[in-house]
């Protein structure tokens, strides 16, 4: 099956985020016919075995789409595949899941040598990674390492730092009174989060750190105190020392703010994935540059800020590098990826797998 139309067929099957029942069901279909053993864990992912001679390999890719692609019918113009503009393409990551299908398959029909395979598709990645934060780890505990295929820009590019990142959880409480009768018995929660969030570092804090306020509830009316509000912040970096810092500072201000009022602050902290770092010759990296160099194709490393399957596995001990898959403006109605960058993707898959 050539690759343009295994895309399309993937393409054609809706797989939002925690939907992706009938695309799980084309690839296992896909992955027996080549000889593959199947199972799902209990979130619903998919694993492949092969046997092969050496140290078992895995290779992820993510099933699900953003909701933008659903209903998405693919146009290919000159060397641009695209949507028709009514939705996004879903090339994230479909274009990955069909050039791991026709680099697998090439290899298998060929009858290459190749080490022990693992193929994991996993579900809802859109949704923060909710579907490889519950993989089983008993069930890639042969992997010596692995790729996942899924970041935008030209294949050749490969993320070897991604960050750490955090989720702050705020509830503020106050004191309840009426407005225009006695407001001065009241402490007002929203002038408690207010305050400590004008008081605070945030945004860009440096070239490796973030910090956002994403969302600040308190309902009431305007003639009472407001006596309860929630805010939801987060806090990216680079460097875990730094995200500690970051979020600390937050707690900090927060504390001494409530604490000032006459207020209460109660604080969740909780690590949505652990960051990561691949020096340049690393086994997972040197198999990477290797395979581009053989097909003469430019390597590019890069840092981010973002987060992919690859955080989780890492974080559980499996050396990961996240590979670019082709596709540029992805989640919007102008998502693309030229042919010539799926092809490219499909060759230098196959390479990392029979190096």
């Amino acid at each position: 099956m050539k690759l343009l139309d295994i895309f399309k067929s993937l393409v054609a099957i809706d797989s939002p985020s925690f939907g992706e029942d009938r695309v799980a069901l084309f690839l296992e279909q896909k992955l027996l016919a080549l000889g593959f053993s199947t199972r799902y864990d209990a979130a619903g992912n998919l694993y492949g075995y092969l046997g092969g001679e050496g140290d078992a390999l895995m290779l992820n890719t993510h099933m699900d789409t953003v909701d933008l692609a659903v209903g998405a019918h693919v146009v290919v113009e000159d060397d641009i595949i695209r949507s028709d503009g009514t939705t996004a393409l879903g090339a994230d990551d479909k274009a990955a899941v069909a050039a791991l299908l026709h680099a697998l398959e090439k290899v298998i029909t060929e009858g290459r040598k190749h080490p022990p395979l693992v193929v994991l598709f996993t579900i809802a990645e859109e949704t923060g990674l909710a579907g490889a934060k519950q993989v089983d780890r008993s069930l890639l505990d042969a992997v010596s390492c692995g790729y996942t295929f899924d970041a935008s820009g030209p294949v050749g590019g490969a993320i070897i730092q991604a960050s750490y990142h955090d989720r702050l959880d705020v509830v503020i409480g106050g004191k309840a009174a009426h407005a225009g009768f006695k407001p001065e018995d009241g402490v007002s929660a929203i002038k408690i989060g207010s305050d400590a969030i004008a008081a605070m570092h945030l945004f860009r804090i440096d070239e490796e750190t973030t910090a956002n306020v994403g969302s600040f509830v308190a309902p009431g009316t305007t003639n009472v105190i407001s006596s309860e509000a929630t805010i939801h912040f987060e806090a990216r970096s680079l460097d875990e020392e730094k995200i500690d810092k970051q979020i600390n500072h937050m707690v900090e201000v927060l504390e001494k703010t409530a604490r000032l009022a006459g207020g209460t602050v109660h604080n969740h902290r909780y690590r949505l994935y652990e960051g990561y770092r691949h020096h340049t010759d690393s086994p997972v990296v040197r198999r990477f540059t290797e395979a581009c160099g053989a097909l003469k194709i430019p390597v590019e490393f890069k840092k981010t800020q973002g987060g992919s399957d690859a955080n989780i596995f890492n974080g559980l001990g499996i050396p990961t590098l996240t590979c670019c898959v082709g596709y540029e403006n992805a989640h919007s109605k102008e998502e693309y990826i030229p042919l010539s960058e799926l092809e490219r993707l499909a060759s230098l898959i196959e390479e990392i797998i029979v190096r």
